[in-house]
């Protein structure tokens, strides 16, 4: 979400991005992360108020653009290393995802979401956001 709206680190997380690019890295996110977002984008709508209806639907054709460019991680292939991560570092499934994914790839997991980093940074390598 923060690559396609004006919220606090939406700044950093796109220099990130761009810069990520620009040295030739390959992005990549969990199939559940699209979900994630446009639940985002209906909370901010129907229950902040924060977020008009148009500028929600701009968005999401903005996100699914920056969709189309990752390479995306199933579900699936993932279950059973985060399903362990899951139990064994008591955080939900959801979060154990990216995490697993991570670890799969030998990868940094990068996010704006303290407590995923917390979690994270104990089994792969993990940066968290600085949000200003």
């Amino acid at each position: 979400m923060k690559l396609v709206t004006a919220e606090t680190g939406s700044e950093e997380a796109r220099t990130s991005v761009t810069d990520f690019l620009r040295r030739g890295y390959s992005l990549y996110s969990v199939d559940l992360a699209l979900a994630e977002s446009l639940n985002a984008f209906w909370k901010h709508v129907q229950i902040h108020g924060d977020l008009k209806t148009e500028d929600a639907r701009s968005a999401v054709q903005d996100l699914t653009k920056v969709w189309d460019g990752l390479n995306v991680l199933s579900t699936r292939e993932l279950s059973e290393e985060a399903v362990d991560i899951a139990l064994t570092q008591d955080v939900t499934i959801y979060d154990s995802l990216y995490m697993a994914a991570a670890k799969k790839l030998d990868a940094t997991l990068y996010t704006a979401d303290g407590r995923l980093y917390d979690a994270a940074k104990k089994i792969t390598s993990s940066k968290l956001l600085e949000l200003r």
